[in-house]
């Protein structure tokens, strides 16, 4: 088990909420995993904030495949995908629609993926595309995942990456107040790279919600260090029925398991 970070709370409280102080959201949107446990924890994933995906398991990968279908079959609109880590499969998302009952190709279609294989596409992508990409298909919800990877390069100064960094954050919160849309980050390297404690404070700090994912012995763990609050849940493998599939239910309660690279 790896344990919880408790050494960057000052960092974890510094991360400010604006989007809901302000001025009434045009269309406020929500986006469930439909994983029971993980939805009464956060209420749900909501538009006009950044939400950080704090994990050093492979299991967030699979959260965000979900996240995705979900966002696609539920607003019936597009979803922005920046890469990082070379993480998506489309391979998994397919497995979903299947275990869902979506039209693959359909959801499929719905999904802008671009791909950074150096930090400086990265910051391309992010800094100067993202924005006019999201104007451009007006997408419900922007993923960026493994955002911290490529930064963490050995033939990058720290300066450097702090401050490239820094601009892709500053980005990703416009971008998201602005067209208020659902947006998901992750920091999980396939490499397990581990960021910084100023680097990783960086993501706590643009962050407006940050939910910590740990493997334990009897499950996946929860925990949202800003209100001290935690679940733990075991997951589904995908070829396995959950009670409420077997009774009926299409979704079910637990179906947020898909091992990437099935």
């Amino acid at each position: 088990m790896t344990p919880l970070n408790t050494h960057r709370t000052d960092a974890i409280e510094q991360a400010v909420v604006h989007a809901t102080d302000e001025e009434p959201l045009m269309r406020e949107r929500r986006l469930e995993a439909s994983i029971l446990q993980l939805d009464e924890l956060i209420g749900g994933f909501r538009s006009a904030q950044v939400t950080l995906l704090e994990s050093d398991n492979s299991y967030v990968s699979s959260l965000l495949h979900l996240l995705c279908v979900r966002a696609v079959a539920e607003f019936e609109e597009e979803v922005v995908w920046i890469d990082g880590g070379n993480s998506i499969n489309p391979y998994a998302i397919s497995s979903l629609c299947k275990r869902l009952g979506l039209d693959k190709r359909e959801i499929l279609s719905s999904i802008s993926i671009s791909r950074a294989f150096t930090a400086y596409q990265l910051v391309t992508l992010i800094d100067e595309k993202l924005e006019e990409q999201v104007e451009r298909c007006s997408p419900s919800t922007v993923i960026v995942s493994s955002i911290t990877e490529l930064f963490l390069d050995k033939d990058m100064k720290w300066m450097e990456s702090h401050q490239l960094l820094r601009r892709c954050l500053e980005r990703v919160s416009k971008v998201t107040r602005g067209h208020e849309t659902i947006s998901l980050m992750t920091n999980y390297s396939e490499h397990m790279l581990r960021p910084s404690p100023k680097l990783s404070n960086l993501l706590y700090e643009h962050s407006d919600q940050i939910v910590q994912i740990r493997a334990r012995r009897d499950g996946m763990l929860f925990r949202l260090p800003k209100a001290d609050r935690q679940t733990v849940f075991m997951p589904v493998p995908w070829n396995q029925l959950t009670l409420d599939e077997f009774r009926g239910d299409p979704d079910g309660k637990n179906s947020g398991y898909i091992p990437i690279g099935t």
